[in-house]
Order: C-alpha cells, then sequence, then structure tokens
C-alpha cells in the first residue's frame, strides 16, 4: 500500500501540490500498481494529452507559446520513465514492455 510520503513524492514530481485534480487515492492505486516514478511518467502524460489542443498565440505585442506545455510534459514523461527503467535496471527506453532473449544451455546425455 501506498505511504503518504509516496503520494507527496508523486504530487512534487509532478508539480500536482493539491488534490484538485488528482485525489490521493488515485495516486495511491497507481503506485501500488507501478511505483512512484511510473506513476509521475503517467501523470506527465495525462498532462500531454491535455495540452495536446493548445497553439502558440501571437496578439498585440504579446506571443504565449502554450504548444511548449505539451512538448515539456512529454519530456517530463520520459524522464520519469527512464528514471523508472534504471531503478528497475533495464536497458530498454521505456522500462516496460521489452523482451529479453538469451540461449538456453542444456547438458547432452550420449
Amino acid at each position: 500500500m501506498a505511504t503518504p510520503v509516496q503520494v507527496a513524492d508523486v504530487r512534487e514530481n509532478t508539480a500536482e501540490p493539491t488534490a484538485t485534480r488528482w485525489q490521493d487515492d488515485d495516486i495511491e492505486l497507481l503506485i501500488d500498481d507501478m511505483g512512484v516514478l511510473l506513476t509521475s511518467a503517467t501523470i506527465w502524460r495525462k498532462k500531454a494529452a491535455n495540452y495536446a489542443h493548445l497553439v502558440n498565440v501571437s496578439e498585440a505585442g504579446s506571443s504565449h507559446n502554450y504548444s511548449d506545455l505539451y512538448k515539456n510534459a512529454l519530456a517530463m514523461e520520459k524522464r520519469f520513465t527512464e528514471l523508472a527503467a534504471a531503478e528497475a535496471g533495464s536497458t530498454g527506453s521505456e522500462g516496460r514492455g521489452h523482451a529479453k532473449v538469451r540461449s538456453i544451455v542444456r547438458d547432452f546425455r550420449e
């Protein structure tokens, strides 16, 4: 079961200090399923999905690069996925869904 410290870590990793979007119970379930780092990556991926429709706006002498929110959220998702893979000792870029293949060595009897 996820601890309050783990939930606080996810909130810090994802810049979600309050439970307005993500309830503690939801975060706890994700942590129990995949750990702190992959939970952080999942939340960043969902944030990126929310930002995907945003475009850059220039008007009246000011500009807002809203598309950077999407790019930056994906960069954070990638970073936490890489950290989780490194923590697990995986060499795969995503740390999950990769098969490892090696030769089977058996004694041969005559």
